[in-house]
């Protein structure tokens, strides 16, 4: 800021407070009122050097100084950005932050914009390494003081929870929060137990969601201290289940695996809980065997998104016979996109994956290819790739215990789609399995342990996934419908009475079908093809929803694909969105 006798230039000042708590903020005189006045005194104590306070108040209560999501703020750093203000007045160094390395990027926006800030009551000037210094010590113990105050609050909410006290959140659903104690809602609890009754008479919690949102139950409705409406929502599963599985209604919390005996009052008694949670062992998921010998894919199986896979009993009593099934793990990313988990029957996928890497094996030139890419060749090449038969045998009769060592030298990873499996062979251990003696099990051969694999790729077209338990049409159910276009409709009507025909009597030809529907024969021959379209294709047409520029005559020249989506892309649809679409869990 330069300043002179002669002519002073007007510096603008803005003014920040914050209060942690939102109590007393309803007061006429608070503590964000305070802040106001001490920093605008003191900005009308600088009136020689220029200063002039700005008109716009930025404040911010009830907002932690832990983070900068504050609405305040907010609006302080975009009149920065934006050259409104030159100086930024608070009261105290930690109303603005008590984070260092939030107060790092601020200090970095202002510089940027050649802003600086003045602290009331602590004098000490940003311009300089000293002053910079004074800064980030006491941004330091401004931020120690946070994280004390936290670990305290934390240490005291732990105490209170193992004294048997209710600590956090509304109240569950049955009891009523008075005095931060639990009371009994006899209204509530007579559900609570009903429910307990019924699953034990059920046996099922999805029926006894059922019955319960057959009779109108909903959750727990309560106030906010917004004085909002919270909850109030129809019965879910979840509620069911979460109710089942609630030691509260018992009296007792779990506090760091220790069952603390609860103050309030229990709506269920002892005999009944552990009758429900008895029962709900008993109906749990066996995990399988995790052991590499049961599940001979695990490790090195992926699906086409990069997931890895992992295996998911298909019954209670899983065993090795029993249904097993490779599913993808979860990703975050994937999930929010819409993007389904894939899986695959276990049994059926390691089926596959023997016969073709048996297939490989016998395959001479496939076999000669990967021991090629190795880089050398002597007088014995010839003769090792001729035993691919005797490896080949061997994969297939070895029990699952050698498969699986073999496999672990073999296989560099196995990936999976809708369509084809992919799998990645290191070509040294294809060659270390033809030089094998065929003594013991076949287990890691020599430069395992490289960093780099020379690789060979195995691919087969097979349908061994499926993205959900039941199968669907992609059709939106829930667009809108527009104005049919009668030519499109009539032109799908021809092609389906075509095609009836053509069911009925498969001697019929197309001359004959044309006059039966009196029309020409190549518009026959044109139509049967629209059979053929996507279903979301054909239901778009019959809705109305079809691109504007889909005419008869387009239709009926375009050569139709069998692949949907080079349909869709030809006709000029939007890439097809499946409104179900969300990952399937197991």
């Amino acid at each position: 800021m330069r300043s002179s006798l002669q002519g002073i230039r007007p510096v603008r000042c803005a003014i920040y407070a914050r209060k942690s708590a939102k109590q007393g903020l309803d007061e006429d005189v608070n503590s964000l009122a305070v802040q106001h006045d001490i920093c605008s005194a003191y900005i009308k104590s600088q009136r020689h050097r220029g200063w002039t306070e700005a008109p716009e108040t930025y404040e911010d209560g009830g907002f932690s100084g832990g983070n900068l999501s504050r609405p305040g703020l907010t609006r302080l750093l975009g009149a920065v950005e934006q050259g409104l203000v030159d100086v930024i007045v608070i009261y105290k160094l930690d109303r603005l932050t008590r984070s260092l390395s939030d107060f790092t990027r601020l200090i970095d926006l202002f510089d940027q914009h050649e802003v600086t800030f003045v602290s009331v009551t602590q004098s000490f000037d940003t311009q300089d390494s000293l002053g910079r210094l004074v800064l980030n010590i006491l941004l330091t113990f401004a931020q120690f003081e946070r994280e004390m105050l936290s670990d305290r609050i934390c240490d005291k909410a732990h105490a209170l929870r193992r004294a048997g006290h209710w600590i956090g959140g509304a109240a569950p659903y049955g009891y009523d929060l008075v005095d931060r104690r639990l009371v009994v809602n006899e209204l509530e609890a007579a559900k609570i137990r009903e429910i307990h009754h019924l699953y034990l008479e059920l046996g099922s919690s999805n029926r006894v969601t059922l019955r319960m949102a057959a009779e109108g139950m909903r959750s727990k409705q309560w106030i906010g201290r917004a004085g909002r409406t919270c909850g109030g929502f129809p019965v879910t599963r979840t509620l069911i289940y979460g109710i089942l599985a609630r030691p509260a209604y018992i009296g007792e919390f779990h506090v760091d695996g220790e069952v603390i005996p609860a103050l309030h009052e229990p709506i269920i008694d002892r005999e009944t809980w552990e009758a429900v949670r008895q029962l709900k062992e008993s109906r749990k998921l066996k995990l399988p065997p995790l052991t590499a010998d049961t599940n001979l894919l695990l490790g090195f199986l992926f699906d086409d998104l990069g997931r890895q896979m992992v295996i998911w009993p298909g019954t209670r009593e899983c065993t090795l016979t029993s249904r097993r099934y490779y599913v993808s793990t979860s990703n975050h990313r994937l999930t929010r996109s819409g993007t389904r988990a894939l899986r695959a029957t276990a049994a059926d996928l390691e089926d596959l994956i023997r016969a073709v890497i048996c297939a490989f094996y016998r395959d001479r030139e496939e076999v000669s290819t990967a021991v090629h890419k190795l880089g050398y060749r002597d007088g014995n090449t010839d003769k090792l790739i001729d035993g691919g038969t005797g490896a080949a045998r061997y994969l297939e009769t070895c029990d699952r215990h050698k498969l699986r060592r073999a496999w672990e030298a073999l296989i560099e990873r196995i990936e999976i789609s809708r369509e084809r499996v992919r799998i990645i062979l290191r070509c040294e251990q294809v060659r270390a399995l033809l030089a094998w003696s065929g003594k013991g099990s076949f287990r890691y051969g020599p430069n395992i342990d490289a960093k780099h694999h020379h690789i060979h790729v195995l691919e087969s077209e097979a349908f061994t996934v499926r993205a959900e338990r039941r199968f669907r049409l992609p059709i939106d159910t829930t667009a809108v419908p527009g104005t049919p276009k009668r030519s499109l409709v009539n032109l799908m009507a021809l092609a389906r009475r075509a095609q009836a025909l053509v069911y009925e009597d498969r001697c019929l030809t197309f001359e004959q079908v044309a006059q039966r529907l009196h029309c020409r024969e190549p518009m026959v021959m044109r139509a049967l093809r629209l059979n053929y379209l996507a279903p979301d294709i054909i239901a778009a047409i019959v809705d109305g929803r079809q691109p504007a520029d889909l005419t008869r005559r387009k239709l009926l020249n375009t050569s139709i694909p069998m692949d949907w989506v080079q349909q869709r892309v030809l006709l000029g649809f939007p890439p097809q969105t499946d409104p179900g679409r969300k990952e399937e869990r197991y």
